[in-house]
Parts: structure tokens; C-alpha cells; sequence
């Protein structure tokens, strides 16, 4: 049975009846904005809300996330996990990464988060070397960065997470980065667009995971890894 969309205010009643910014969250926003972070990139409370609720069904212990930005998603990992749980998060800016550790530490998700500095691609290595040597592979993947190569990070998942595993990708309808171009635009030639394209679809098909879009904000891919 066709629906039409969820209007805007009851969208507005679930994210602030189940997700709503608390002193810590709203802080952690006016210090972004009084630095000068790009409006609107980081995970909104419904999001994070949402990557709470699927951190604790799975028992994560162990995230790494593609994107620090300001350190809301970060922010949102930690508080779901246990009092030894640890969120490993990746910034290609320095001073992006920087101000997400100063604001961090003034949290409770002080003692749970490491923010890397480097290009989420190069760190893939390193992150995968690390899974092998101390074999603990992890729990929860989160997406958010070099989004030209998110067919790239879907492979490299499939060899670091857990069976049971989380795999979550944001900006996988949508973008305000785009230019102006569309998800199923078919003259869309940003590589950006077309390698989403082919992540969505490989996601899809790969029976190694049970996977769905999440039509919120920008879409969410969710995926859990069962090889």
C-alpha cells in the first residue's frame, strides 16, 4: 500500500521524543559552528540515535568510522558502548582532528575515542594489519568519507568485520556536495554519484550481508556482515 512521505513534523516528534540534544551534544554543535565546520555535515541526534540502537543489538565493542568532522558521530559510537569499548576514528584534516579530541576529552566519550589523522583509503592497511595481529576483528564500520571509494571499503569490510558485524554508510542517496546532481540522474558523472551507484548495488547483492537502505537525511546503508 503506497504511503505518502512522513511530514516533516512528526519526523521532527520522533527525533525529539527519542533522540533529543542533550548539554553535552548542544555544546559539542556551538563549539563546531565558533570554528567554523561546515554546516550541516555532521550526524544529526535522530542518526545517531539510530547508530546507538544498532551498536547495542550487535554488542559492539570495537568501531572504526571514516569521518571524524567534529566528533557527533564519534561522540554517539561511544556513548553505546560498554565501559571498555573503544572508537577508533579517522580525519584527513589535522585541524579538524585536533578540535575533535580537544572537544572529546571534555565528554564522557573521553577514555572510548582515538581520532587517526590521514587519507581514510591509506589507512586501510594499517587498520587491517592491526585486525590480524591482535585478531579482534570489529564490530562496527561506519562510512562517512572518500565516498569515491566506498566500493573499495565495501571489500575491505568484508575482511575486518566480525561475522555478526555492522556495516553502515552515510550520504547514500543524497548530497548536498553533488553540485546540483542526483543519485539516479543518468548523465551524473561525478565520481562521487557513480561509485555510490555501484556500492548500493554490490551492497545489495552480496549474499555475505543483510542489507537495507534507510531513507533518513541523506540515506543510511545498514548492513549486517554474515559470510
Amino acid at each position: 500500500m503506497a504511503a505518502d512521505p512522513v511530514p516533516s513534523e512528526l519526523l521532527e516528534y520522533a527525533r525529539d521524543l527519542f533522540a533529543p540534544e542533550d548539554p553535552a551534544l548542544q555544546a559539542l554543535t556551538r563549539a563546531a559552528l565558533e570554528f567554523g565546520m561546515p554546516v550541516g555535515w555532521e550526524i544529526t541526534p535522530d542518526i545517531g540515535r539510530l547508530f546507538q540502537l544498532f551498536c547495542r543489538a550487535v554488542s559492539a565493542r570495537r568501531v572504526v568510522e571514516f569521518g571524524t568532522l567534529a566528533g557527533h558521530s564519534a561522540f554517539w559510537f561511544a556513548r553505546a558502548l560498554p565501559a571498555d569499548g573503544r572508537v577508533i576514528s579517522i580525519e584527513l584534516n589535522p585541524e579538524y582532528a585536533a578540535f575533535a579530541r580537544e572537544q572529546l576529552a571534555k565528554t564522557e566519550a573521553r577514555a572510548k575515542v582515538e581520532v587517526r589523522v590521514g587519507a581514510a583509503l591509506e589507512m586501510l592497511p594499517a587498520l587491517e594489519r592491526e585486525v590480524r595481529e591482535r585478531d579482534i576483528p570489529f564490530d562496527v564500520i561506519f562510512l562517512d568519507a572518500d565516498k569515491a571509494h566506498y566500493p573499495e571499503f565495501l571489500d575491505w569490510s568484508a575482511r575486518v568485520l566480525r561475522p555478526g558485524g555492522l556495516l553502515l554508510a552515510d550520504n547514500v542517496l543524497r548530497s548536498t556536495s553533488w553540485n546540483g546532481q542526483t543519485l539516479l540522474d543518468p548523465a551524473a558523472d561525478d565520481p562521487r554519484i557513480l561509485a555510490i551507484r555501484e556500492f548500493n548495488q554490490r551492497l545489495a547483492a552480496d549474499p555475505r550481508f543483510t542489507a537495507m537502505i534507510i531513507p533518513l537525511r541523506a540515506g543510511v546503508a545498514a548492513a549486517i556482515f554474515q559470510p
